[in-house]
């Protein structure tokens, strides 16, 4: 047996296309929304085939059972507490496995924003059940935009369901980020050379140093600071620098040279030129600009 739905318990809403007209027309939400989105629970024989893909992009997330995902050629297992986005216009099929079949969440999501999301989901991605993993917050999001669309497709509602997209998306993007909210477990070398940055903001400090308290050689660590922040470290201290100065320059009396001092510049023309090349502007101009 195949059945595209008509599960017990399932949730569905598939957006009627003059109501997209509007959304597309609406330039607060038009570059990242959803189409489609739902739940289906227990899905057996759960079976879906596009030989030309869909135009929109695809994510599914498995919360119990197994299933597979066939994109083009190649077949990917998608068993419980894992996720993947399979790309427009690709071809593509998936179903549910007959024994053991999967409760999936799935939204149809498409916008100038929405392919940046599937370079997160080459293959199927893990998301941990620990006490710190946030799944019960994950399906809390997707529960209030369904809830929030069973009362029609205002504009309000239409905006509030597709702002809420792009954060219910990041819940899958950017894994470590929403775990490290609640996170207490012990931080890997990058957070913990970030931390010992905040805590020495007013020092200089060189890639050696960082290097050292993060117990790697100065290569590797640059090497892997780069990779998850995409800044080398000490580029990344002189922003935090810059960011408490701007802090300092919002909420205090201190003069330019003051606040140089208060993050360990002893040439306060070296801190403005730091300054300008972080923030586009000089201090001074920073702090006349108006702001809020």
């Amino acid at each position: 047996m195949k059945k595209m739905d008509g599960f017990p318990g399932q949730i569905s809403f598939v957006l009627p296309e003059k109501i997209l007209e509007r959304v597309r027309r609406n330039r607060l939400i038009s570059d990242l929304y959803i189409t489609d989105i739902g739940y289906y629970p227990r899905a057996q024989f759960h079976f879906r085939a596009r030989t030309v893909g869909c135009p929109q992009n695809i994510l599914i997330y498995n919360i119990e059972g197994s299933g597979e995902i066939w994109v083009e050629n190649t077949r990917h297992l998608l068993p419980p507490d894992h996720f993947f986005i399979i790309p427009a216009d690709k071809p593509h099929r998936y179903f549910s496995t007959g024994g053991d079949p999967w409760s999936i969440y799935w939204i149809h999501f498409t916008g100038e924003k929405a392919g940046l999301f599937c370079r997160y989901s080459q293959q199927p991605a893990y998301i941990e059940r620990n006490k710190f993993s946030r799944i019960a917050e994950r399906i809390q999001l997707f529960e209030e935009i369904f809830l929030i669309l069973e009362r029609g497709y205002s504009i309000e509602t239409l905006e509030y369901v597709n702002l809420c997209l792009g954060r219910l998306l990041a819940t899958f993007s950017h894994l470590s980020q929403f775990s490290n909210m609640t996170s207490q477990s012990p931080p890997d070398a990058v957070s913990r050379s970030i931390n010992y940055m905040l805590e020495n903001l007013r020092h200089k400090l060189h890639l050696e140093d960082l290097a050292r308290e993060a117990g790697l050689s100065a290569s590797h660590f640059s090497r892997l600071f780069t990779r998850q922040t995409g800044h080398s470290p000490i580029d990344y201290f002189n922003q935090l620098k810059i960011q408490h100065a701007c802090r300092l320059l919002d909420n205090t009396s201190l003069t330019v040279k003051e606040v140089a001092g208060e993050l360990g510049f002893e040439d306060q023309f070296y801190f403005s030129r730091t300054f300008h090349k972080v923030m586009n502007l000089s201090p001074l101009k920073y702090r006349s600009k108006l702001k809020g």
